[in-house]
């Protein structure tokens, strides 16, 4: 009877577990929208925990340098603007105002007074009315001092596409430092079913498993991805606000109708100006060991096409006078690092269609206004390379295309090293208008780059992360690789 009894005690007490475990996990589902995830501009120093909430809530991270942590923070509240539900499949592609605004907080601690080269423990745990919702422990290592060894990735142009969350998962078994992201993170920002799961969003197929946050905070079988690892982005053509600047030709001619205000929110410590608007300050630096790390905005829309005035449009002046690119010049003729590395998501170079049109402002024609011509020719080509050669820029990485690609010019490696999705090249299009062949061109499969920075100075490998139905390589191959050596 004794027995019996205990046996039955031990039944109550797993049921008693069962249940909080639920309550817990119930509540982990009414607070938040994701995973903590990492930004910060001083690495070796300083790191900012952001995670987004369903309501406002108070968030504290735990943190120290063993897995008992020790010390703790209180996180900054921020509601984020300008995220809506799509309510129906009709309302996916319309007018952003048709559907519901979608109330999203954000939540930051900045931890301060870290050691470069450490391992930092961390937890996040939000409290809303009463609710407390302890988070996973995660850890991340601080940028080292110059001199140090560190593992980074490359990658671009998630947008939901097939196969995104296997590649994703592939990267985030290599285990590395930090990702350099080369913008066009989901297709249109304010849709936050782009971004996260929503209960009662429209998503089409298949796109729910495939949410920028969903694929880049996967943890299983040994992934380490955005919990583990600082994210340095940079914007992209998709991450302005409302895409119908593709369409709208009325709109796209409106520069009131242009903002990145969900992209620069969602990464807010990278741009403390928060200035949403058509200029603003879409530009950064950061300091990791040896590397000095830019990033800016460059990108372009057809909303034409390329010969139809007003022509391809951009909207963050890159221009020889331009506040952008006066600041790029400042900040690469000023720093002492080793190694300096550019991330935007326009192309450099680039075979196909895009090449024909200047990266700069179209004209009307004087012997036809109907037609665009582009007399101060293309800013990427000559007012960008000049400036990534004579500061000794050592490599470029860029998104757009989906394909990889490399080329090697003057010195400056420029690499789109990430297809996640569909690919937009074909095998028989032109070459860049310079003449310019790539060392290294695949399309037919998805991809990413692993950097390794050390002793022997830089080493990179392209790597092949899918097979499609043409049954090229094999998953994990090497397709290119290359070494920046040390300057004497």
């Amino acid at each position: 009877m004794k027995k019996t009894i205990l046996m039955l005690l031990a039944l109550l007490a797993m049921l008693c577990l069962l249940c909080a475990s639920a309550s817990a996990g119930s509540a982990v589902e009414a607070l938040t929208y994701t995973e903590p995830y990492m930004v910060s501009l001083n690495p070796s120093h300083e790191m900012n925990i952001l995670w987004l909430t369903k309501s406002p809530c108070e968030g504290t991270i735990e943190y120290g340098p063993t897995p008992a942590m020790g010390s703790s923070v209180t996180a900054e509240a921020f509601e984020i603007k300008g995220f809506r539900t799509s309510a129906t499949a009709e309302g996916y592609d319309d007018d952003p105002k048709k559907n519901p605004a979608l109330p999203v907080y954000q939540l930051i601690g900045k931890l301060e007074g870290l050691k470069p080269g450490t391992i930092y423990y961390y937890r996040v745990t939000t409290t809303c009315d009463g609710v407390v919702q302890q988070g996973e422990r995660y850890y991340f290592k601080t940028a080292p001092e110059k001199g140090g060894d560190f593992d980074y990735a490359l990658l671009s142009d998630m947008q939901l596409k097939v196969k995104t969350k296997e590649t994703l998962k592939l990267l985030g078994q290599e285990n590395k430092d930090f990702l350099i992201f080369a913008g066009d993170m989901c297709n249109t920002p304010w849709k936050a079913g782009e971004w996260f799961n929503v209960e009662g969003c429209f998503q089409a197929e298949g796109e729910s498993d495939r949410t920028f946050f969903g694929c880049l905070q996967q943890t299983s079988d040994n992934c380490h991805l955005a919990q583990y690892m600082p994210i340095f982005p940079c914007p992209g053509n998709h991450e302005v606000d409302d895409q119908r600047v593709f369409t709208d030709k009325e709109m796209a001619q409106n520069d009131d109708m242009w903002s990145w205000a969900i992209y620069m929110q969602i990464f807010r410590p990278l741009y403390p100006e928060q200035d949403y608007t058509v200029n603003g300050t879409r530009w950064y630096s950061a300091d990791y060991g040896d590397l000095h790390i830019s990033s800016i905005s460059v990108s372009r829309w057809q909303s034409w096409d390329g010969f139809e005035f007003p022509g391809w449009i951009t909207k963050d002046d890159i221009s020889p006078d331009s506040a952008q690119v006066q600041w790029l010049v400042d900040d690469l003729k000023n720093t002492d690092a080793k190694y300096k590395w550019t991330v935007m998501h326009w192309h450099m170079l680039n075979r196909g269609e895009d090449g024909y049109f200047p990266v700069s402002q179209a004209i009307a024609d004087p012997k036809d206004s109907t037609k665009a011509i582009y007399p101060d020719g293309d800013y990427c080509w000559d007012v960008l390379r000049p400036i990534y050669e004579t500061y000794g820029v050592d490599a470029v990485n860029f998104g757009h295309s989906h394909v990889y690609e490399r080329y090697q010019i003057n010195g400056v490696n420029y690499i789109e090293a990430a297809s996640i999705g569909n690919n937009y090249r074909g095998t028989g299009d032109a070459y860049h208008f310079s003449g310019n062949l790539p060392v290294v061109e695949e399309n037919n499969f998805r991809s990413y780059m692993l950097v390794h920075v050390g002793d022997e100075g830089v080493t990179a490998r392209g790597i092949q992360a899918s097979v499609e139905d043409n049954g090229i390589g094999y998953i994990g191959r090497v397709i290119d690789n290359f070494t920046i050596a040390e300057a004497e």
